[in-house]
C-alpha cells in the first residue's frame, strides 16, 4: 500500500470515528432518558445567559480550545473537522430518521447504552488517527498526560463536572445523564486497553504539521 492510499484511509477512518460519535449522540438523544452531561451544561448556560443552546455549545467549545492551546494540546485538522462534521452528521442522521423510537423502557435503556458504546468507540477511533482532537477530547487527553490517572477516570471526572455545573445552572438531568457520565470513561478506557494503546503517548500533528505532511505525501 503506497503512502497516498494510507493517507486517504487515515482520513476515512477519521470520518468514520466522527460519524460514530454523531450516531452515538443521536442514540442517546432518542433514548430520551436525559441529556448528555455536556448538553446539560449547554442548557444551563443557555438558561443563565439567555443565549441559545447552540451558541452556548460553540462558545464553550471555543473557550476549551483556548484552554487546550494554553496547556500545550496540539490543534490539528481533526479538531476543525470535529467542529464541522459531527453537527452535520447529527443533522443527517436525524433527517434520515432510521433509529426507531419506542416507549419500552428496556428498549430505551439498550439504545442508551448502545449510543454510549458507539460514542466512546468513535472517540477512540478518530483520536488514534493523530490529527488532533475535538476541544473536549483534547482537554481530556492533555489532562491525562499531565496527571498519573488513567483516561477513564479523567473522562468521568470531566463528564461529571460538566453534569454538576450544568445542573447548578438549571440544566435538566435524567438517569441517562448520570449513566452517560459514568459509563463513557469506562468504555473509552476499555478500548485503549484492548488495542494496547496509551493515550499519554498518543501524538497529534498540529494544522501546520499536517499541511506539510500532506504536501510531502501528495506532492
Amino acid at each position: 500500500m503506497n503512502k497516498k492510499t494510507e493517507e486517504l484511509k487515515r482520513y476515512l477512518k477519521l470520518y468514520i470515528g466522527l460519524f460514530m460519535c454523531a450516531l452515538g449522540c443521536i442514540m442517546i438523544l432518542k433514548a430520551d432518558l436525559g441529556l448528555s452531561p455536556w448538553d446539560v451544561l449547554h442548557q444551563g448556560i443557555s438558561k443563565t445567559t439567555g443565549i441559545t443552546i447552540g451558541q452556548a455549545s460553540i462558545g464553550l467549545g471555543i473557550t476549551i480550545v483556548l484552554i487546550d492551546i494554553f496547556l500545550g494540546q496540539p490543534i490539528g485538522l481533526g479538531t476543525v473537522l470535529n467542529f464541522l462534521s459531527i453537527g452535520l452528521f447529527m443533522d443527517m442522521i436525524l433527517y434520515l430518521d432510521f433509529i426507531p423510537v419506542k416507549e419500552s423502557y428496556l428498549y430505551r435503556a439498550v439504545l442508551l447504552m448502545t449510543g454510549i458504546l458507539f460514542y466512546a468507540y468513535g472517540t477512540f477511533f478518530y483520536m488514534i488517527q493523530g490529527m488532533g482532537c475535538g476541544p473536549r477530547d483534547g482537554f481530556m487527553q492533555i489532562i491525562t498526560k499531565k496527571t498519573k490517572y488513567p483516561v477513564g477516570i479523567i473522562k468521568n471526572i470531566i463528564e461529571l463536572s460538566a453534569l454538576g455545573s450544568g445542573w447548578l445552572l438549571g440544566g435538566k438531568v435524567g438517569v441517562g445523564t448520570v449513566v452517560t457520565a459514568i459509563s463513557m470513561g469506562i468504555f473509552l478506557q476499555i478500548f485503549f486497553k484492548v488495542y494496547k494503546m496509551d493515550i499519554k503517548t498518543l501524538k497529534h500533528r498540529n494544522i501546520k504539521e499536517e499541511v506539510f505532511h500532506l504536501k510531502e505525501v501528495f506532492g
